[in-house]
């Protein structure tokens, strides 16, 4: 069983490929269904990009640190930031707010939570922002 995989990752665009296929590898190893490879890797891959980007302002010195753990029937991805940003605090029914959701940016959290079983953002105990997402195994 898959247990502990610690990434440590620089904030740079140019190797979101790379990981993105390795979270697709983690998943068939973990048991995902092959059909839900890739929904689980986008939307693992929109958490860490908004780390990358919101949390930690594209600065490749400041890393991302993502958590994998398989346990009975799920797969968890911790991921956290340098910032201290929290975006379901910041999403909410704000005028003109549906503008926002189809504009070229700031969907990320929503592309996120609808291919993820579960999404949750709060703050790790140093306080810097940490997303968990949770897929459950069949």
């Amino acid at each position: 069983m898959l247990k502990g995989i610690i990434l440590k990752i620089p904030s740079d665009d140019t190797i979101v490929e790379t990981i993105q296929t390795f979270v697709e590898n983690i998943g068939l190893t973990a048991g995902v269904a092959e059909e839900d490879v890739t929904s689980l890797s986008i939307a693992v891959m929109e958490v860490v990009k908004n780390a990358m980007e919101h949390g930690n302002g594209g600065d490749p010195k400041k890393l991302v640190t993502i958590y994998i753990d398989v346990y009975s029937g799920r797969l968890q991805f911790i991921v956290d930031d340098c910032g201290t940003w929290q975006p379901d605090s910041e999403l909410g029914h704000e005028p003109e707010e549906g503008k926002a959701l189809i504009s070229s940016r700031g969907r990320g959290v929503l592309i996120a939570r609808n291919l993820a079983r579960w999404l949750d953002y709060g703050l790790n105990p140093e306080g810097k922002t940490r997303a968990t997402l949770i897929w459950p195994l069949t």
